[in-house]
């Protein structure tokens, strides 16, 4: 028994001779066979491996970046002789001794330390910051002072008046800098201030200690790190 005589005789069970007739004729008879339906075709495999092959030639043609051992091999990081000059990083630190005194002062009044203020003085940048080392505990460290060129997690790069590159690690080391009063550019403003009974006390530049231990973030770090008061037993 071939296949459509067996298809005629299962419809004829549940239809009507001409209903079975009719729907064998439109549903079974000329309806189209799939054998492998979902298989993609030709066409669309070609595309598919044009579109890897693609792929990887960019891959390919886009360099890998370099490593950490890479860049220091290259010396990517590393300040070249002739521009170990403390004269070419004086006016960075005269850029962040006006970036530091916005912190501290507003409208030539200075701010209260308040846990705000002292958040943002933990997240400042210390690019340009001309750093003093008072307390290490390697002795020939003690009175090195300079120019911040780099600040990294656990060291600080600075360039001295003797036209060098230090490397002064933070661990067990104390920095002082020193942060000037805000001055007036006319001296009515200075007479100003004088007459206003201000002591030599509140003229006095501020000089703040930097220790080391509780410093050892990178900038970048810094700057979205929640800092919280906490006891320090070491200080």
């Amino acid at each position: 028994m071939s296949t459509q005589d067996i298809a005629r005789s299962l419809l004829s069970r549940a239809f009507s001779p001409d209903t079975a007739s009719r729907i064998f004729t439109e549903k079974v008879k000329t309806r189209p066979l799939h054998l492998k339906p979902t298989e993609p075709s030709t066409a669309q495999q070609q595309r598919r491996l044009a579109r890897k092959a693609k792929a990887s030639r960019r891959k390919k043609q886009k360099p890998a970046p370099l490593s950490a051992r890479q860049k220091r091999a290259l010396c990517l990081y590393d300040i070249p002789k002739s521009q170990q000059k403390y004269a070419i990083y004086e006016p960075l630190n005269k850029m962040w001794v006006g970036y530091i005194q916005e912190l501290l002062w507003e409208d030539g009044t200075m701010r209260q330390v308040t846990p705000s203020v002292a958040t943002r003085l933990c997240s400042a940048d210390f690019h340009g910051a001309e750093l003093e080392v008072v307390r290490s505990r390697c002795v020939s460290r003690v009175g090195v002072k300079g120019i911040v060129v780099k600040d990294s997690r656990f060291v600080f790069e600075v360039v001295t008046k003797g036209d060098g590159v230090k490397i002064l690690p933070k661990e067990h080391t104390v920095f002082r800098f020193t942060v000037p009063r805000p001055t007036k550019e006319d001296a009515e403003a200075v007479d100003g201030l004088k007459e206003e009974g201000q002591t030599e006390e509140q003229t006095k530049d501020l000089i703040f200690e930097l220790h080391g231990d509780q410093f050892e973030y990178r900038a970048a770090d810094r700057a979205t790190r929640k800092f919280k008061p906490h006891y320090l037993p070491d200080l």
